[in-house]
C-alpha cells in the first residue's frame, strides 16, 4: 500500500499507510463523510479548511487552518467554468472523501482484491 501524500504549499508531507486509520481519525473529529457529501454544491470552506489541516498536522505540517483556508480561497479564486485551476481545493475534498469513505487503507497486511483502490493507493493533495 502506498503512503499518502500531501504537497502544501511547495512542501511535501506523506503519512504511513500504517498511521493512515489515526489521520481519518483526526480528520473525522472535524467532519464526517456523510456532512461532507450533504454539502452538495456548497462546500463548507471553513470546516474543509479545518478538516485539510487536521491532516496536514497529522503529516508533521506546521500549518494554521487560516494558512489552509487561505490556500483553499486562491484555488477557489484560480477556478475557471471548467473547474480548471482549483488543484488544491479538488485534491484536498477528494483526499479527505477517499479517507473518509474508505475508513483508511486495510492495515490487515491483507493485499486487496485486483482493481480495488483504497484511500492511500488515490490519495494525493497539492497545492501551489
Amino acid at each position: 500500500m502506498a503512503n499518502i501524500k500531501i504537497s502544501f504549499k511547495g512542501k511535501d508531507y506523506s503519512i504511513s499507510d500504517s498511521s493512515a486509520f489515526e489521520a481519518g481519525a483526526a480528520v473525522e473529529d472535524v467532519v464526517t463523510f456523510a456532512e461532507m457529501a450533504s454539502w452538495g454544491a456548497k462546500p463548507k470552506f471553513f470546516t474543509l479548511a479545518r478538516a485539510i489541516g487536521a491532516l496536514l498536522r497529522f503529516a508533521g505540517a506546521k500549518v494554521s487552518d487560516r494558512e489552509v483556508k487561505a490556500e483553499l480561497d486562491r484555488s477557489l479564486a484560480n477556478m475557471d467554468a471548467e473547474g480548471n485551476g482549483a488543484e488544491f481545493l479538488m485534491g484536498a475534498i477528494g483526499q479527505l472523501q477517499a479517507i473518509l469513505f474508505d475508513g483508511a487503507p486495510d492495515d490487515d497486511g491483507e493485499t486487496p482484491p485486483p482493481g480495488k483502490k483504497t484511500a492511500s493507493s488515490k490519495a494525493r493533495i497539492k497545492s501551489r
